[in-house]
């Protein structure tokens, strides 16, 4: 649904590029390649979680790639607050807010 999932074959590839990339800038000495590595093999360990539309009105936090939400709230200033937290305890790890139609994002923010 407009969401990028991650946990597959993208994550593990991102892992094994950024592993590959910071090797490489070890051995030859280039510090930015190494941590460019560094940064693109932590990109895979990334948690996600959306802010979203819920069905019974509403709008809710959810981890991406689960069944149930994290959480469930009035309004969406309520929900974004709550996903900011949840997001910034279980970093790093980034935060998709959507729009009302539950396709395009709004806001998105990453946490270190």
């Amino acid at each position: 649904m407009g969401r990028k999932r991650r946990g597959g074959p993208e994550e593990a590839l991102d892992k094994a590029a950024g592993r590959l990339g910071e090797a490489a800038g070890r051995v030859t000495g280039d510090e930015s390649l190494e941590t460019q590595g560094r940064a693109l093999r932590r990109k895979g360990e990334l948690k996600t979680y959306a802010v979203l539309p819920h069905s019974d009105g509403g709008w809710k936090v959810q981890t991406e790639g689960a069944r149930r939400a994290s959480s469930v709230h009035r309004t969406k200033a309520e929900a974004v607050a709550a996903g900011k937290e949840l997001a910034r305890r279980q970093a790093p790890s980034q935060l998709l807010v959507y729009k009302k139609d539950g396709i395009e994002v709004q806001e998105e923010k990453t946490y270190r």
